[in-house]
């Protein structure tokens, strides 16, 4: 009994170290969990699923709010603080065709406009993003 549990402990270990070695995967690495800006990125990046594993991430039940400065630095740091496993993930979730979007003053509240010219206000629920396409899964 003991050992069967062994052994299904030591696959679990090995799948999970092969989770982001697959060209498929689009999962965040395990210890690179995604940083977002606003909670409606966190959302965005939610709705879009791993061929393989469903979820790509851990979800936070909290927000910290992101200073301008740093929102600002992101798109630079992606690019040099970042895996390219993480990289892949953000992407997925983020297209560049569309990402990073523009912070604007709608009505003086604050929006992001998209690089195709579409505005989100950050209140809003956007549970299903139009840009955004949930993959065929058996999630």
């Amino acid at each position: 009994m003991t050992q069967t549990l062994v052994k299904r402990i030591v696959r679990a270990e090995e799948a999970a170290k092969a989770r982001s070695s697959s060209p498929q995967c689009i999962c965040f690495p395990e210890k690179e969990q995604p940083f977002f800006n606003w909670p409606v990125e966190q959302r965005f990046a939610a709705e879009v699923m791993c061929h393989l594993h469903c979820e790509r991430f851990r979800s936070v039940g909290f927000f910290v709010y992101v200073a301008k400065w740093l929102r600002e630095k992101q798109p630079s740091l992606l690019q040099t603080h970042y895996s390219e496993q993480y990289r892949k993930a953000w992407y997925a979730g983020f297209p560049q065709e569309l990402w990073p979007a523009e912070e604007i003053s709608n009505d003086g509240r604050i929006a992001l406009r998209l690089k195709d010219g579409t505005a989100l206000q950050l209140g809003d629920d956007l549970s299903a993003p139009s840009h955004k396409k949930r993959t065929e899964t058996l999630c």
